[in-house]
């Protein structure tokens, strides 16, 4: 992802798949402290997944409708906060474990609730009386390899009760968790069903380079591929089964608007070839680094081609923007850089003052 809005002096960070850039407005100086060790303590929890407000308690929604999104999360902030050279990217671009965990119980307190972006992009969101609508979607589900070691998680997996969970490695060994933002939103969900209508949970947006879901399906020489492919499809179907949709993010994560339509092309071949035989078909095309294109450009006819209809863009205002055969659909990013820079737009989501983890992020607060 980046953001196409402003600049942000001095933020420019490559990590794996992810290079960022620029956020509007400057962000307020801070001041580093030594940063906290803290390990979290290995947890899975038992949960039914598919808890959801019934449609006839569902009202019709009249009005733009939010879209919020995040990174995989930050289990190990120790390692990932302080990983040279690429620790300030992490801060500035993801959001810890327990900062995730807080920012569902105000999104909640607050009157939001989760719903289906085909159905928001259609203006036809419902939410139970009283609430408000608000998609969520998480990009680059896929556990690239440059970023597993650095406190972050290693792919998704299945318990022995067949529920989502996130691969962990750390001081403990390896073991499934419930540390990542899809078994903390089946959890949440399970015990606060009008946190979601219609059974939504949200989007998991996928690039294909390496593989999706942290399985590298892409590497088809590999003696276990077809295990490999079957684990695959597997998640996917429990996703599917309990609310989450996924989306293309792309197949390579290149900034598609310094590229020719020929290797836009070669991308959604690449994306349509490899990872729609894992993750199903879908119309949602999520842009890397929110970077997209006029209503009118060949760009877009192309993607229409493609199947995608409803793409998303970054902006700090919720819009849809209909033509040319496709929606357009802009999303918030949650993280560092927007707990910094925007606390006041935030304010009606959540309060980042009690969010935000000063001491896992070295701040002087």
């Amino acid at each position: 992802m980046t953001f196409r809005t402003a600049t942000r002096t001095g933020a420019v960070i490559l990590l794996g798949a992810l290079v960022a850039s620029g956020c509007s407005g400057g962000i307020a100086e801070r001041r580093s402290a030594k940063p906290v060790r803290r390990i979290v303590p290995a947890t899975s929890v038992r949960v039914a997944t598919t808890a959801s407000v019934p449609a006839s308690r569902l009202v019709a929604w009249k009005g733009p409708v939010e879209h919020l999104f995040f990174h995989t999360l930050v289990i190990h902030p120790e390692l990932a906060f302080t990983s040279a050279p690429i620790g300030q990217g992490f801060r500035d671009w993801f959001v810890t474990v327990g900062e995730f965990r807080a920012i569902l119980h105000q999104l909640y307190a607050n009157g939001w609730t989760l719903v289906d972006i085909n159905r928001a992009a259609r203006g036809l969101a419902r939410v139970p009386p009283g609430r408000r609508p608000l998609v969520l979607s998480e990009d680059d589900v896929n556990y690239y390899d440059d970023t597993r070691a650095l406190g972050l998680g290693w792919k998704l997996g299945l318990d022995t009760h067949g529920d989502v969970k996130v691969e962990e490695h750390d001081l403990f060994g390896t073991h499934l968790t419930d540390h990542d933002l899809v078994p903390i939103v089946d959890e949440f969900v399970s015990g606060h069903p009008l946190f979601s209508a219609d059974g939504a949970k949200g989007v998991l947006a996928v690039t294909g380079y390496e593989g999706v879901l942290g399985e590298r399906v892409n590497d088809r020489t590999a003696p276990d591929w077809s295990a490999t492919v079957a684990r695959a499809k597997a998640l996917v179907a429990r996703l599917r089964a309990t609310g989450w949709t996924f989306a293309s993010h792309s197949y390579a994560h290149v900034d598609e608007t310094k590229v020719s339509v020929a290797r836009l092309m070669h991308d959604s071949t690449e994306w349509k070839t490899e990872d729609e035989p894992i993750v199903g078909p879908t119309d949602v095309y999520v842009y890397p680094y929110g970077a997209g294109f006029p209503i009118d450009s060949p760009k877009i006819d192309l993607l229409r081609g493609f199947g995608f209809t409803v793409l998303c863009d970054i902006d700090v205002v919720p819009r849809l923007t209909v033509g040319n055969g496709v929606t357009v659909m802009t999303r918030r990013h949650i993280d560092g850089v927007s707990f910094a820079d925007q606390p006041t737009a935030l304010a009606k989501f959540f309060d980042v003052s009690t969010v935000e983890d000063y001491a896992a992020r070295g701040i002087m607060h």
